[in-house]
């Protein structure tokens, strides 16, 4: 367990007897303990490597388990550096192919007079816990899909028979005529049923959050990158003013798909030829995140309207999100957050919408 065995003590009979899982590493980052619970977590039996040894032998993973995280974003580098983390969650695949996901926080570790003297990483196995979130989210998959597919499939049928039947109505009875059209009100309520069921389904998915500590510039970085060609079929610009590194609490899934959603609303409404700008701030409490855009804006009274689902504005000659829901996907991230979305006029033109998080800092915790 130890390199230096360092004789009884408490924090020894919190690692062997408590059964911490716990790392630590020295200056030059080699590791100095990897307790035996962190051994049975990943099924490996510590020697002495350096930090990045041992991370080259198990990958660690972002926690959306798929994108290898990158060496600096690592819990014990990022500590070994002097930066406190709190709850930050990685995956990994161990030696014996496991999927592990693990809630990890560490901290620089100093002698009275502030020498540094390496960094230690507390480490709670959280993996059943998100294989239910796994099992949940498989669940509401195939929820929408039964709805999109099950209920859409007869339903088209039938309305494709109605309108076959209403483009002959000059040959049937008056009383059938009737039947016909009272068929079709029918089947397009039934229609905007299945609609609303489904893009139900999808809002309330938003409201569960797994979060973790992250690099909330660098995320957005990457979705102006994805997104940038989506707004050029457009033949509108995407400009970025982004810090270099923001530390806060929030899923990254999450807020991914708030800020997609923002940027694909102005890019639904700005005008060709124009540019979208993408800007973090950062206060003492909070982060805004804002995609402004030079389009038609939103009139004041409708503002928090259009942040309820199912809600559609009005913009002659454009086309507009089908469900009524990018806005209100937004808003139920940032609120399940414990932030908000808000819309305000741009000068001179076009509308700002402003994601606003709180910024949950270690020392506040």
């Amino acid at each position: 367990m130890w390199k230096n065995e360092p004789g009884p003590s408490v924090m020894h009979a919190l690692v062997t007897q408590a059964r911490l899982a716990v790392a630590a590493c020295d200056t030059s980052g080699n590791l100095i303990m990897f307790s035996p619970a962190l051994e049975r977590i990943f099924g490996w039996s510590f020697t002495p490597l350096t930090e990045a040894q041992f991370f080259d032998a198990i990958p660690l993973l972002t926690a959306d388990g798929k994108t290898p995280l990158p060496p600096e974003d690592r819990p014990l580098t990022r500590a070994r550096h002097g930066e406190v983390v709190s709850d930050a969650v990685v995956a990994a695949d161990t030696a014996d192919g496991r999927r592990i996901y693990l809630r990890c926080n560490a901290a620089p570790l100093r002698d009275d007079d502030r020498t540094e003297r390496g960094a230690v990483l507390l480490v709670q196995n959280i993996t059943m816990e998100t294989a239910g979130r796994v099992e949940q989210e498989e669940l509401r998959h195939r929820l929408i899909d039964t709805v999109n597919h099950e209920f859409r499939t007869p339903l088209t049928k039938l309305i494709g028979h109605l309108e076959i039947l209403d483009d002959s109505s000059e040959e049937l009875p008056a009383d059938a005529q009737w039947s016909v059209g009272v068929a079709q009100d029918a089947a397009a309520e039934l229609s905007d049923l299945v609609l609303r069921v489904s893009g139900l389904a999808d809002l309330g998915s938003h409201a569960k959050l797994n979060p973790t500590d992250c690099n909330v510039a660098g995320l957005l970085r990457d979705v102006a990158r994805e997104f940038a060609p989506v707004l050029a079929a457009r033949a509108i610009g995407l400009d970025v003013d982004l810090p270099d590194r923001v530390t806060t609490t929030l899923d990254p899934g999450e807020i991914t798909q708030a800020v997609v959603e923002l940027l694909a609303n102005a890019g639904q409404f700005a005008p060709p030829g124009s540019r979208v700008r993408l800007e973090l701030k950062v206060g003492p409490q909070s982060v805004e995140v804002s995609v402004i855009d030079q389009g038609g804006g939103i009139p004041a009274r409708d503002r928090d309207r259009l942040l309820q689902p199912f809600e559609r504005g009005s913009h002659p000659g454009q086309e507009t999100n089908s469900r009524g829901l990018g806005l209100a996907i937004a808003q139920t991230i940032a609120a399940a957050h414990g932030g908000s979305v808000t819309l305000r006029d741009n000068d001179p033109t076009g509308l700002v919408a402003t994601l606003t998080l709180p910024r949950y800092r270690p020392t506040d915790r």
